[in-house]
């Protein structure tokens, strides 16, 4: 009896692995590369009241934050989070603001750090108050 749980144990072991490695595989797969060269990208902010200013911007940069911040649209906080976009600050303190970082109306699954561009891409940057 102890031998089958023994083994039992290393065909779980060995199973639980082959997932782990295939769901890294997987991740790898799907994560997007950067592209080489220059690209140009549309970003819109979105205000409170609903007005938008569209920004087209021409940059070797991969990433959007670095982007954005090459730009000069973006401050950088400690915290991690751009809270001020184009001049204009989310303070959630203040009325719930954030912002929501988008692309073609999409939210974003990783944050402007992590989001590799692509020319022709369009983002936006829509300020939301609450959830």
């Amino acid at each position: 009896m102890q031998k089958k749980q023994k083994l039992l144990i290393g065909i779980s072991a060995i199973v639980l692995v082959a997932l782990l490695g295939a769901a890294f595989l997987l991740w790898k797969g799907f994560s997007a590369e950067p592209n080489e060269g220059n690209k140009a990208i549309t970003f819109e902010v979105v205000q409170a009241d609903g007005t938008a200013t569209e920004h087209a911007l021409t940059t070797d940069e991969d990433y959007l934050a670095n982007a954005l911040a090459e730009a000069g649209l973006v401050e950088y906080q400690e915290s991690g989070f751009y809270t001020v976009i184009d001049g204009i600050t989310a303070d959630y303190s203040v009325d719930q603001g954030w912002w929501c970082i988008s692309k073609d109306g999409v939210s974003l699954t990783v944050g402007m750090n992590e989001q590799v561009i692509a020319d022709g891409e369009h983002y936006e940057a829509t300020y939301t108050i609450g959830y």
